[in-house]
């Protein structure tokens, strides 16, 4: 298990200068035929995102003003705070930014043959289970992982184990990605059944 502070990871600017990304983790670490990737982006401008085909991504924002996907017949959506949303890799997509506000968000993207990412927002303390990766990034509040305390902006990753992620006030919100393997991929034998058990 890793654990991350966004403030204080490396910055790469994209080539149209619309914006930058921070990436989070990446398994196998550092290459571009990934099982699954998790990346903050910050949006200066309205644009199309670049394609990655095979790779299904969940985009959630995180700050910032409204943005309006469009993705031509297959969809047109507009992102709201903490809610997240899936679309194909593949898919010609335009972001299109309020105006005179930048953006923020979390993208995770998984290699469609091989696992698949379930992004949600917890508001309690919970524990993951069946899972074979996940991470979690802090949105408000104090949260304990492991022997961490994690506050806005800290987060955390892993493979193939299982962690109580605990909310230490009475308020806080988190935001979870469950990874769990395609039961064809021959890295796995069995189904694994992707949960969030929330405790009371």
């Amino acid at each position: 298990m890793e654990y991350f502070d966004i403030r204080k990871m490396p910055v790469s600017l994209w080539k149209n200068g619309a914006g930058e990304t921070r990436e989070l983790c990446c398994f196998p670490p550092a290459t571009r035929d990934f099982n699954w990737r998790a990346s903050i982006a910050s949006i200066a401008g309205s644009g199309e995102f670049s394609a990655f085909p095979g790779v299904d991504r969940v985009i959630t924002l995180l700050e910032g003003g409204e943005v309006t996907l469009d993705g031509g017949n297959a969809f047109h959506h507009t992102l709201k705070r903490f809610q997240p949303f899936r679309f194909s890799g593949e898919q010609t997509v335009r972001a299109q930014l309020s105006e005179g506000q930048m953006s923020m968000d979390l993208n995770i993207m998984t290699r469609r043959e091989r696992c698949q990412a379930k992004v949600r927002v917890a508001d309690r303390t919970f524990t993951t289970f069946g899972a074979r990766g996940g991470m979690v990034l802090v949105l408000s509040g104090a949260w304990q992982l492991g022997d961490k305390l994690l506050t806005a902006d800290q987060g955390s990753y892993w493979q193939d184990e299982h962690h109580t992620i605990r909310l230490l006030k009475d308020e806080g919100k988190i935001l979870y990605s469950a990874i769990s393997w395609n039961p064809a991929w021959p890295l796995t034998a069995v189904s694994q059944v992707d949960d969030l058990s929330l405790a009371g």
